[in-house]
């Protein structure tokens, strides 16, 4: 048999034993020799439970007998208050345990297992971190890393519950005095700060252990922890006092009770929660969605006092992903008329599927649809499409949504669905039919590049070959001037650098660089926007079709003019906005109606994608 640490058998049952030489500040060096079995006789579980042993009773022996001793309590004292506390804290778990077994809402492990593991989070974060940092800016910035090991639901509840208790810490050392004096020691100096430390790892203790096979059963757990905390010669509590001691009484409706029971609301609180739900139009499941989840919340604006922000921070969601968040309940709500999104049945998806199929791409583009509901949208459309195929017209817009916009608000539907059908009663949906493709990745990785033919279509248009008028030039032809701007050059350069959309726009006169003879393109973070990642930040070469175009010379008029940015006319007239959206509105969505060769899909960004695509055909690599 292959031999496992600290682990002997006897009459086939295995056992734990670990020999201690404990070291405290006010006695003798001790030994202590602990045994206790594992109750099992398979050799796989035995080596599992065994490597839990010894861990846990080396975090024991290391933070509550050498570390607590030296901040002023003794073994005798420090074990004392973590016995006291993980035989209540367990107490406590098992009235809530029973309380989700009555309630009637089912998934009672689910939801036990859920709440234990929030618990234990919080407490063996104050017990790991301590109190001073508690909702602080390092403290929210970091909240996801932090309590890595909750799902996104549960750290959004545990934030929330958070947020409403700003004076947890104040309260966990009253309790910790509480604690202290009930069992009978003074709490003088520092051993109140020492014992929240000891009941934070105490109460993490006893919501990891509840239901660990290993240690169910409590006179061994509680043994162990006497026995490696108790210096020799102290008596020994017996197996009768450890399992059963007097019930500690429950703890009193406060705050503080967030660490130990984050929520005791009773019944009628409980219904009127899920009431409030239930009544929550889609458009506010979303606010209330946002306001619970900190990566959806986005960055805080601060003030210029409060600039300097740590190098590394939680990634949270851009605004263009939150407005698409909320266009997806915005443009359903209008589709079901604006009743609650508890209430939706299949029917509604399949309604709001057929209309995003039917809709204009201009939608929600005039004041005039905000009051329309999207049916009315959808037929006003089709009256025009039909009067212009009257007139020999043309339109320019397309009707039905690409797949990908189409895919985009019906998986966050599907996620906002999900998210409220935890909060309250809400029918099973089918969410597989509309969402074609849905992969965890930006929907602009899916497009296909540009082809050859279709960058002849593109560049043969008015805007590079001749125009009569300046608003004319949206049409194919080579008749009249040329305007260099925005529209001129934002696709060349994307096209012939790869540049992302929002670099190529939001580039400053200053942005144009040259070194040792070779001009340059230098993409980092300016007043006029940031780069996507850190790895973005780099020079990009001005290649020689670009200088022949003419681009630096359109860059030294622009510098002669005292202009800012290299193509003021698209900076947005209030700030915020990024100047790519300003360019894909205003001039993109003029062009795209003009290419008969593109796919549905392909935007700006297909040119980075026809980039890179080329270079790794001819290996070329980073």
């Amino acid at each position: 048999m292959p031999a496992i640490e600290n682990v002997t058998r006897r009459s086939a049952v295995y056992w734990w034993r670990r020999r201690l030489r404990l070291a405290p500040a006010s006695a003798k060096p001790i030994t202590v020799v602990t045994m206790v079995s594992l109750l099992t006789k398979d050799q796989p579980v035995a080596r599992r439970r065994a490597v839990a042993m010894t861990g846990r009773s080396e975090t024991v022996r290391m933070s509550l007998y050498e570390k607590i001793e030296r901040d002023g309590l003794t073994a005798d004292q420090a074990s004392a208050i973590f016995q006291e506390e993980m035989i209540r804290y367990r107490n406590m778990l098992a009235y809530q345990h029973q309380s989700i077994q009555q309630d009637g809402e089912g998934h009672v492990a689910e939801r036990f297992a859920q709440m234990r593991a929030t618990y234990g989070a919080v407490n063996r974060d104050f017990a790991d971190n301590g109190f001073t940092d508690f909702l602080g800016i390092d403290y929210v910035g970091g909240f996801d890393s932090r309590f890595a090991d909750l799902d996104d639901d549960a750290r959004g509840h545990l934030y929330a519950m958070l947020g409403r208790t700003p004076e947890l810490p104040e309260h966990l050392l009253k309790e910790a005095r509480d604690l202290l004096r009930r069992v009978g020691i003074d709490d003088s100096g520092d051993r109140s700060e020492a014992a929240r430390q000891i009941m934070c790892q105490a109460r993490a203790a006893a919501a990891a252990s509840y239901a660990d096979p290993a240690l169910q059963d409590m006179a061994n757990r509680m043994a162990v922890a006497a026995t490696i905390m108790r210096p020799l010669g102290a008596a020994a509590p017996s197996p009768a006092q450890i399992v059963a001691p007097t019930p500690a009484p429950m703890f009193a409706q406060t705050a503080a009770n967030v660490a130990a029971d984050p929520e005791q609301w009773d019944e009628e609180d409980e219904k009127a929660e899920r009431q409030r739900y239930a009544r929550m139009s889609p458009l506010e499941v979303v606010e209330a969605y946002m306001s619970l989840k900190p990566k959806a919340r986005g960055r805080a604006t601060t003030t210029q006092a409060a600039a300097n922000k740590p190098k590394s921070q939680a990634k949270t969601w851009a605004d263009s992903q939150r407005r698409q968040f909320k266009a997806a309940a915005f443009l359903f709500g209008k589709s079901n008329g604006g009743k609650p999104l508890a209430r939706t049945r299949q029917e509604d998806l399949n309604r709001f599927y057929d209309q995003l199929n039917r809709m204009p791409s201009t939608h929600h583009k005039s004041v005039r649809h905000e009051p329309m509901n999207i049916e009315d949208i959808c037929l006003e459309a089709a009256d025009r499409v039909e009067e212009a195929e009257k007139r020999a017209e043309a339109i320019n817009f397309t009707i039905g949504l690409d797949v990908g916009t189409i895919n985009r608000h019906f998986a966050n539907l599907k996620k906002l669905s999900t998210w409220l059908a935890s909060k309250t009663k809400m029918r099973v949906l089918d969410f597989s039919d509309y969402i074609l493709v849905e992969e965890e990745r930006d929907e602009r990785t899916e497009r296909d590049p540009y082809t050859i033919q279709q960058g002849q279509e593109l560049f043969a248009l008015g805007i590079w070959t001749g125009s009569p008028t300046l608003d004319g030039r949206f049409t194919k032809g080579s008749d009249g001037r040329i305007w260099h701007d925005a529209a001129y050059w934002i696709m060349p350069i994307v096209w012939y650098s790869g540049m992302r959309r929002e670099e190529a726009c939001k580039l400053l006169v200053e942005d144009i660089g040259e070194e040792d003879g070779v001009p340059y393109f230098d993409i980092r973070n300016t007043r006029a926007g940031r780069v996507k990642t850190a790895k973005s930040t780099r020079k990009v070469p001005i290649c020689a079709e670009l200088r022949r175009l003419g681009l630096l010379d359109y860059v030294a008029a622009m510098r002669a003019a005292g202009e800012e940015y290299l193509f003021p006319e698209i900076v947005p007239g209030k700030g915020g906005r990024p100047l790519g959206d300003v360019f894909f509105n205003t001039i993109w969505l003029k062009i795209k109606p003009l290419l008969l060769l593109i796919k549905p899909g392909q935007a700006v960004h297909s040119g980075r994608h026809m980039v890179s695509t080329e270079l790794k055909a001819l290996q070329t690599f980073e």
